[in-house]
């Protein structure tokens, strides 16, 4: 059976939420950004700023210099997460299989589902004009046989309207899109591959398709083989609910340039509490854990760490973590991003251990630190994200 794949974004989600709780922001230039901090860089910039030369990632400085009609709003977590969970209850009410893959967005799988809800375009279509009618958000919606090809069709419609690709026809759709297109081609650590393909004046995702694999091999080393099936429009990841994906991810984007050790342990523990939140509220436990750290020079550093046991305790994570942090960070150079990844996940199976070898003085002490981390959940999941937070010790 063909897979029918719909994509449904609400493009500058973020953007678009605050223009609809302020009118009078429609037609100004905006910006998203940081306001606390004086290196704060821009994370969303509205259309009208686009035309004075402003763009994602600019430093806040320069934009008011560029700009200085310039709005700027402070991000909203809350109204975002808000948001996102009123557009899910559109999304399931269509498809049986969903994945978010950023705020405001979605993937669906309604493979086999035309007899209950009407062709896919017809699906896609209604989910679009639900949003609208409820939530007064024009969405966009891409159409294909897989993941890959339904998210990039979603990006070249304007608001309310639907990209169809055809079975069949990927090669060629892709065949004339910019190899940038492509997802994760922005990361820093995928730069040298870009420059190769300039370099080779492989410009286009036809350009790639058309290179034999061996000469494409020995440009660009291991991203060959995935970069040419890719620009064939070839994909076979499945759309994974969030309750069975593999991985857990989360980033700390830093504010300014960091090298204070305190600081960023600090911050990791932020984000280990939060996918700790996660797992546990989807009964999971995980196998291992990845680091991933980048440095403001843009070099990029991972490293795994195997568990001696599955968890999703903070207790049992805080110290592999910490290990992991101080093999990456060997450089005394400030950092500007970290990812926090738990791979390997699992459903959680409660076992209480009738030969526990611990002293009894540290069984007590997990107990109550997993006592205090569910106590934390109830407050976190009826107050919000940033109702309470951890000290920074270690």
């Amino acid at each position: 059976m063909e897979r029918q794949i719909v994509c449904l974004s609400i493009p500058s989600f973020e953007m678009a939420l605050a223009r609809l709780h302020d009118p009078t922001l429609h037609t100004r230039p905006l910006a998203i950004a940081p306001l606390n901090t004086s290196r704060a860089l821009l994370r969303a910039v509205s259309l009208e700023a686009t035309q004075d030369g402003l763009y994602v990632g600019m430093p806040l400085e320069q934009a008011k210099r560029l700009c200085p009609s310039l709005h700027v709003l402070s991000p909203n977590p809350h109204r975002v997460h808000t948001a996102n969970q009123s557009l899910l209850g559109i999304v399931t009410r269509y498809a049986p299989v969903w994945e978010p893959f950023q705020a405001g967005s979605f993937v669906m799988d309604l493979t086999g589902t035309t007899r209950l809800f009407g062709s896919v375009c017809d699906v896609a279509a209604q989910a679009q004009q639900d949003i609208l009618k409820q939530y007064h958000l024009d969405g966009v919606a891409g159409v294909g046989s897989n993941k890959l090809v339904a998210q990039t069709a979603a990006t070249l419609v304007e608001p309310s309207e639907l990209y169809d690709v055809r079975h069949g026809s990927e090669g060629v759709f892709m065949s004339p899109l910019s190899v940038r297109t492509l997802p994760g081609l922005h990361r820093p650590c995928m730069r040298k591959v870009l420059q190769r393909l300039d370099d080779l004046n492989l410009l286009t995702l036809g350009d790639v398709a058309d290179s034999p694999l061996d000469a494409l091999s020995l440009a660009i080393g291991d991203y060959a083989g995935q970069l040419s099936r890719w620009a064939q429009g070839i994909a076979h990841a499945p759309v994974l609910h969030p309750a069975i994906q593999p991985s857990l991810e989360g980033t700390v984007a830093l504010e300014r340039d960091e090298v204070d050790d305190p600081v960023l342990w600090g911050k990791l523990l932020d984000v280990l509490q939060r996918l700790c939140r996660l797992l546990r509220g989807q009964r999971r436990v995980c196998k291992s854990i990845s680091l991933t750290i980048r440095y403001s020079d843009q070099i990029e550093v991972t490293k795994c760490e195997r568990l001696t046991q599955e968890t999703c305790w903070e207790i049992d994570l805080s110290s592999p973590l910490y290990m992991l942090f101080q093999r990456c960070f060997r450089r005394r150079v400030r950092l500007r991003l970290m990812t926090l990844s738990m791979i390997g996940l699992s459903a959680y199976a409660e076992q209480a251990s009738l030969f526990d070898d611990r002293p009894l003085d540290s069984q007590r002490k997990q107990e109550r630190a997993k006592n205090l981390a569910v106590a934390l959940d109830k407050l976190h999941t009826r107050f919000g994200e940033r109702a309470i937070r951890y000290g920074r010790s270690h």
